[in-house]
């Protein structure tokens, strides 16, 4: 039987698949501070995920509109409205640490942009001290400054503009934990939702919408808990799980204390069946595997 032929953006997607990867250093991903909207931030990583280990702090990146749109799934004229995204990302600047661990630096997201119509092509280049934590991470990951890497396409699909920047968040801490929490109002800062005085407005509007796209789209599962002082919640916490560790986050979340060792999966099945309906009925759904450990 003849192959299906790909459309244009199943193939842009299977080569992003391939080739667009994401890299940032933990320290950036961790403590920037930044408002920029759900295309703004695609428009980012795109051209971040063009840069190659060898380059350097000038180098510029160059991209085509129509691919960029095409993998967003935009379907609209594209030129002028994308013009407008990058003279707002040039003229966007926010506080920057520097590696020193003490200077700031006030940077911009581009130092270079240019546009062609005829071509369709745009050329980038990102602001020289922001380049420490994009570019040579191998080299520093032997300094003990460690980086988080990801495919792009995780994020394409992504509808909330808080679901690409929580995602990386907690990419960057699940490398070696199972769980990472935050304080309710550090929470709100790293996600731009300081309007959200209440938390239920906060937990509806950005983090439920969030963790929904981060487990449809991405090569995460991740749950939601919080913590209380009083009635008032101070703290969220976060259970994370690559694809297809399930059940390991379920337990966790459950209570079951044995995630840190070795499991014994005969006796984690029998204290989750213990438990409530909702519970049997997810693990029913979810069945523990073995060599999920």
């Amino acid at each position: 039987m003849a192959k299906r032929k790909l459309s244009e953006r199943e193939e842009l997607k299977r080569q992003a698949g391939r080739e667009m990867a994401v890299y940032k250093r933990d320290d950036m991903i961790q403590k920037a501070r930044f408002s920029l909207t759900l295309q703004e931030q695609k428009c980012i990583l795109y051209a971040i995920s063009k840069i190659k280990p060898t380059d350097t702090y000038l180098t510029e990146y160059v991209f085509d509109i129509r691919d960029f749109y095409t993998l967003c799934g935009i379907e609209k004229d594209t030129y002028t409205e994308l013009k407008k995204q990058l003279i707002a990302l040039k003229s966007k600047c926010w506080w920057m640490l520097m590696p020193d661990g003490e200077t700031e630096s006030a940077v911009s997201w581009f130092d270079v942009v240019r546009t062609n119509k005829k071509s369709g092509k745009v050329t980038v280049a990102f602001h020289r001290d922001m380049m420490p934590y994009l570019i040579e991470l191998a080299k520093q990951a032997e300094q003990g400054m460690f980086y988080t890497g990801y495919n792009l396409q995780f994020i394409l699909p992504m509808s909330s503009r808080y679901s690409p920047r929580l995602y990386e968040i907690l990419k960057s801490y699940q490398k070696n934990n199972r769980e990472w929490f935050f304080e309710l109002e550090d929470l709100k800062k790293l996600l731009d939702c300081q309007n959200y005085t209440r938390w239920p407005d906060f937990r509806r509007f950005a983090l439920e919408p969030a963790v929904e796209e981060i487990n449809k789209y991405t090569d995460l599962n991740v749950a939601m808990d919080t913590q209380k002082e009083g009635r008032k919640v101070t703290r969220v916490i976060f259970y994370m799980a690559k694809k297809g560790q399930k059940a390991l986050l379920e337990a966790k979340r459950a209570g079951v204390d044995r995630l840190d060792g070795q499991l014994d999966f005969d006796a984690l099945l029998a204290e989750l069946q213990r438990g409530d309906s909702v519970k049997a009925q997810f693990w029913a759904e979810n069945p523990i595997r073995r060599e999920e450990n």
